[in-house]
């Protein structure tokens, strides 16, 4: 038997979820706007709702986060997370202040969200995949020889927004020249909604004369669904930095499966149907022929999925 506590800690809120042997057994969110003692806020609610629902928190094995942040997975600690705030803040040690569990998880979100999607939906298989997350950024993550890829250098990969030249339109937040997040983002994509919206005389241009630069991807989801042309044309050419970057994973580790989440990938077939034409122009055929472009399959519990899995294989299993 086992039983677990996970957050999935982001910009505007916490995805929190208690597990026993495998099964949700209560979910709740926690608004992060108020970013003033996090961590502690949350395990005070935590707290009540266990007690609401009968929960013995000292039964936990253990208590995981996923954070939206550069994690140093040697210490817990989170080096860097813009949204939230925080540099060099000591996620374990702090969680085992509040939780009182030794057996503390510290990842980052597109990692667990990775682990989550490998473990839980797709059973452990294929042997290697890669996933990308398309939110305010382009995060990822890649299981390769079954096993979560950390690195060998600095152990942060999860960053695959940043480098590659795939564009040349933005310079990125970061620093650097040609990265994906300007662009193939859900708040690079928004932008050019905003952009072309402002001029069009198209319905992208009555949704914007109603909106304004309130519009988001949600306000056109029909639309694109239906095929408009104009935003049609705007994902196209915002996906294909992203197509360009999957192809070089593609052709290097011979993967068999790319997953896409974020919110963005709730689009389906349409929006995982432009990736994959765009493949066309720099996939070889043979290459080309066997990948598999996936959706998703977690919803927003993804991350807490990740985390609980990730639990179960390096902490529960190896007792």
């Amino acid at each position: 038997m086992s039983k677990a506590f996970t957050i999935d800690l982001g910009a505007t809120s916490a995805k929190c979820a208690f597990f026993e042997d495998e099964k949700v057994i209560k979910t709740f969110v926690y608004k992060t706007i108020d970013k003033t003692n996090l961590l502690e806020n949350i395990a005070k609610k935590t707290y009540e709702i266990a007690k609401e629902n009968n929960i013995d928190m000292n039964d936990l094995d253990f208590v995981g986060v996923a954070v939206c942040g550069i994690v140093d997975n040697e210490t817990g600690t989170v080096i860097y997370s813009t949204n939230l705030g925080w540099k060099n803040y000591p996620t374990r040690k702090e969680l085992i202040s509040l939780f009182g569990n030794e057996n503390i998880i510290v990842l980052n979100d597109a990692k667990a969200a990775t682990y989550g999607e490998w473990a839980a939906s797709l059973n452990r298989e294929p042997d290697s995949m890669a996933l990308f997350t398309i939110g305010t950024g382009v995060g990822g993550g890649a299981i390769f020889n079954r096993k979560l890829v950390f690195g060998d250098n600095t152990g942060l990969p999860s960053e695959p927004g940043h480098g590659g030249g795939f564009q040349n339109q933005f310079q990125c937040d970061c620093g650097l020249i040609g990265c994906l997040d300007p662009v193939s983002s859900a708040t690079g994509i928004e932008r050019r909604l905003r952009e072309v919206g402002s001029t069009s005389t198209g319905p992208l241009g009555k949704i914007y004369a109603d909106l304004k630069e309130n519009i988001h991807i949600i306000d056109v989801a029909d639309l694109f669904i239906n095929g408009d042309p104009e935003i049609t044309k705007i994902f196209e050419e915002n996906l294909e930095p992203l197509a360009k970057c999957i192809s070089v994973l593609i052709h290097f580790f011979d993967l068999s499966m790319v997953v896409i989440g974020g919110g963005p990938s709730n689009l389906g077939e349409p929006f995982l149907n432009i990736i994959k034409e765009k493949l066309k122009s720099y996939v070889l055929p043979d290459f080309y022929s066997k990948i598999r472009i996936n959706k998703s399959n977690l919803g927003d519990l993804v991350g807490a999925w990740g985390v609980y899995k990730y639990g179960l294989d390096h902490i529960i299993n190896k007792k």
